[in-house]
């Protein structure tokens, strides 16, 4: 379940590399590592045909109100999404 946390703490920076890539996990891993790496967030936990509504929560997450995240309304399955949101994070490839 999602519980919003107070919107006045400092978000949490996010580190250089973001070490996780959806291709060869489960919605459950790919969740649930999201959670652990993320710790000091309120990270949704919902079933895999509701992964957009863990990416709706995510987004009013302070740590990603300056985070362009991706849409998830244009992806068809999460692993597109999250691949989306992990070159978000980690930057262009080289």
């Amino acid at each position: 379940a999602y519980y919003r946390r107070d919107r006045r703490r400092a978000p949490v920076s996010i580190q250089k590399f973001f070490p996780f890539t959806p291709d060869y996990m489960s919605w459950e891993d790919w969740n649930g590592n999201m959670v652990i790496y993320f710790e000091e967030e309120s990270i949704p936990v919902n079933e895999e045909l509701n992964w957009k509504k863990t990416v709706e929560g995510m987004s009013m997450l302070p740590t990603f109100e300056s985070y362009p995240i991706p849409d998830p309304e244009l992806f068809e399955t999460w692993q597109n999404w999250a691949n989306a949101f992990t070159a978000m994070l980690n930057g262009p490839s080289q």
